[in-house]
């Protein structure tokens, strides 16, 4: 697991430094809300992997997706409905895991929680949803590790973040 920060909106340039065998690029969005908590979904008994574990909203990016920003923002459609209002930010970072033999180039995305219903949209593939505290997030077994990962990495960056 590896994480490259960035300070601009990502674009198919900035993914010119991967070139790896059997490479797949996503998307996932880290929403917290006002009180500093990490919104997470429980995966479903038809996800690809870790099945009942919490992780980031997120997904793979399609070829119709106008750019990286378009695929994260189908992608919270898709998976928490449309009654959710998010602040969404530009990408903050890129972030390479392998996992499952698959080279996964995600561009990451914060997001700030301001109201809404958040739905199951794929009942299959997502249990629900919970908000967590930081450290309940980080200590716990039921996070994959890649979100843990990522939750630490974000809050390195302290990103308006109140504890």
């Amino acid at each position: 697991m590896h994480f490259y920060l960035l300070d601009h909106e990502a674009t198919n340039e900035d993914l010119k430094i991967f070139n790896l065998p059997n490479q797949k690029i996503g998307v996932i969005v880290h929403i917290e809300n006002f009180a500093g908590e990490i919104l997470l979904q429980q995966r479903g008994e038809k996800s690809r992997d870790e099945n009942n574990l919490y992780e980031n909203i997120g997904g793979k990016v399609e070829p119709e997706d106008i750019n990286f920003k378009a695929a994260i923002i189908r992608e919270i459609r898709e998976e928490a409905g449309e009654e959710i209002n998010l602040e969404l930010n530009d990408s903050i970072g890129i972030y390479h895991h392998f996992k499952n033999n698959i080279n996964w180039i995600f561009i990451i995305y914060f997001a700030k929680y301001i109201n809404g219903n958040i739905k199951v949209m794929e009942p299959t593939k997502c249990k629900g949803y919970n908000f967590f505290k930081y450290n309940e997030a980080i200590n716990s077994n039921i996070v994959t590790e890649s979100s843990k990962y990522l939750i630490k990495t974000i809050k390195n960056m302290d990103l308006n973040r109140k504890d």
